[in-house]
């Protein structure tokens, strides 16, 4: 790979949601290349050595950061704004990229992002040599204000998040304090409306019981939650360092979120959970559509009737495939060696 610069805000510990999960991956990847390739973020993280701190205002102003990259001369200068795609991530790159002015710069959009007329004037002048999106309805929006779009999935962690035995499931449910004899449906986020969670109250009387682990990034709906805990939800709602049991104590996942500022533009929620051979249920929401189509054990659903009909046609005692589905497609190296092979390609 070309000589590449990368600044990523936030990879800061713990990486425990999905934009900084993946900004954590892209920024590891490119340190492992070993060709002297550097990092920058406003954050350290332990298992990325030698990481260069941004500097702390709005637009990355410090004389000593120009002087370091234009010295650096990058070949690429790579950005993942934890903000995404806001008419200021485009003022920080083209500010940077003029003293890295051979480097081709790439952008990533990781979740939705609408603009003004005057911002949409202003991002077409700005504009990368290339964006890398999460879905094609993002890359028609882009495209339509002159940009170049690459569209990729994201990755998931197969070696952490991983299938159990029944056994060690029955073990862990009891370890966690989770009911041992029901079925599980997991959802994974924030707490709050746009995450359309009320939508899942008919499972309940369908045999299952709603665990809802909680970021613990993010300020909760504190009214919304007493409400479903008062119908049966259980809410986990503590840091939890190993989410991946959460994962593998359930039967099925759920993803309902419909509003596109209440998620990551491709969940990686979903992918872990199918990493963990779970059954999955989940809107067409964002990125999703874009990779993955629908087989016995991964289903769309539009509203509450459609879950509460799909969810009964889960073939529950037959072996699930999904995770030889994340097998073949979404490991982080395959994702990102395929990313830089398109940018390569695109000229």
């Amino acid at each position: 790979m070309k000589r590449t610069l990368v600044l990523t805000e936030n990879i800061s510990e713990p990486v425990d949601e999905g934009m900084k999960k993946f900004s954590y991956q892209l920024a590891k990847y490119i340190a492992g290349l070993n060709n002297g390739n550097q990092i920058f973020s406003s954050f350290a993280n332990n298992d990325i050595p030698n990481i260069k701190r941004l500097p702390k205002n709005k637009i990355f102003f410090s004389i000593s950061f120009f002087r370091r990259i234009f010295s650096y001369n990058p070949q690429l200068l790579v950005y993942v704004p934890s903000s995404s795609t806001t008419l200021m991530s485009f003022i920080r790159l083209a500010m940077v990229s003029l003293f890295c002015r051979e480097a081709k710069k790439i952008m990533f959009s990781l979740q939705e992002r609408k603009h003004n007329y005057i911002s949409k004037k202003i991002i077409s002048v700005l504009k990368p040599d290339h964006l890398v999106v999460l879905s094609t309805k993002e890359a028609i929006y882009y495209q339509t204000l002159g940009l170049q779009c690459i569209v990729s999935p994201i990755g998931v962690e197969s070696e952490k998040f991983k299938e159990i035995t029944l056994s060690e499931k029955q073990k862990l449910r009891l370890r966690l304090k989770l009911p041992v004899n029901c079925k599980i449906a997991l959802h994974v986020g924030h707490i709050n409306k746009g995450r359309n969670l009320e939508i899942l109250k008919g499972l309940i009387s369908k045999g299952y019981t709603v665990a809802i682990v909680a970021s613990t990034r993010f300020e909760s709906d504190m009214q919304l939650k007493a409400e479903l805990e008062k119908i049966g939800y259980i809410f986990i709602t503590d840091y939890i360092e190993n989410i991946e049991e959460y994962y593998q104590t359930s039967d099925i996942y759920v993803f309902p979120v419909l509003s596109s500022s209440s998620a990551m533009e491709f969940p990686m929620s979903v992918l872990e959970a199918m990493s963990c051979n779970l059954a999955v249920m989940t809107t067409r929401f964002g990125g999703i559509e874009s990779f993955l189509t629908e087989t016995s054990w991964f289903k769309y659903f539009l509203n509450e009737k459609e879950l509460m009909a799909k969810i009964d046609t889960f073939p529950l005692n037959s072996d699930c495939s999904n995770r030889q589905v994340v097998l073949s497609k979404f490991s982080w190296d395959n994702v990102f060696d395929n990313l830089f092979l398109n940018i390569r390609l695109a000229g």
